[in-house]
């Protein structure tokens, strides 16, 4: 799939390495987890800098084994942006992208309590969707969050942290998908 055709994801060489919270070393929940963060992860900072970028947020979720994170976008209407997400855990864990006539809005507080946070996403139910793509991201990956998407970890026995970093152009805006290509084109695994 070459790199116009594929809008769901691609794999980064970011020049620094980084590095789990230590929390992340608890992979023994049952529950699924999201919330943001204020760990300083002052590389990113200065990297996304470098690119002539903020970084707007920093979140974390975590799959359970066997779990699913439901399918949804990261706002309420498709959007397109990109962020940055690197996991830890199952390499049988995969994020996967969706397409769907019969997406509902509805704020959820948590998921439906599976999160801490209130989210005013577009959602789907998985059996209104059809496939579209799926990538592991135990490395750092450019990820398309603006459009359906759900992580689904099919390990019985480990779960799955994942970090991600939100990027934002010095306009407060969301960097669209077309335009992160451009941006971290250096970076990106061929």
């Amino acid at each position: 799939m070459g790199i116009q055709t594929n809008w769901y994801h691609r794999y980064l060489n970011l020049p620094f390495e980084i590095t789990p919270p230590e929390y992340f070393k608890h992979k023994d929940g049952k529950d699924i987890k999201h919330f943001y963060i204020d760990d300083d992860y002052s590389e990113v900072d200065s990297f996304f800098d470098s690119l002539g970028l903020i970084l707007l947020l920093k979140e974390v979720f975590y799959t359970p084994p066997g779990k699913k994170i439901p399918i949804h976008t990261d706002h309420g209407m498709y959007t397109m942006h990109s962020k940055i997400n690197i996991t830890w855990g199952s390499e049988d864990g995969m994020i996967q992208w969706w397409k769907s006539d019969k997406t509902f809005r509805k704020k959820l507080n948590g998921y439906e309590n599976l999160t801490s946070e209130v989210h005013h996403n577009l959602w789907a139910n998985e059996e209104d969707c059809q496939f579209l793509f799926e990538a592991n991201t135990n490395k750092p990956s450019l990820v398309n969050v603006g459009i359906l998407h759900g992580t689904n970890n099919p390990n019985k026995e480990e779960g799955r942290w994942t970090l991600c970093f939100v990027p934002q152009t010095k306009q407060k805006q969301f960097v669209h998908w077309n335009s992160a290509l451009e941006i971290f084109r250096p970076y990106l695994e061929i």
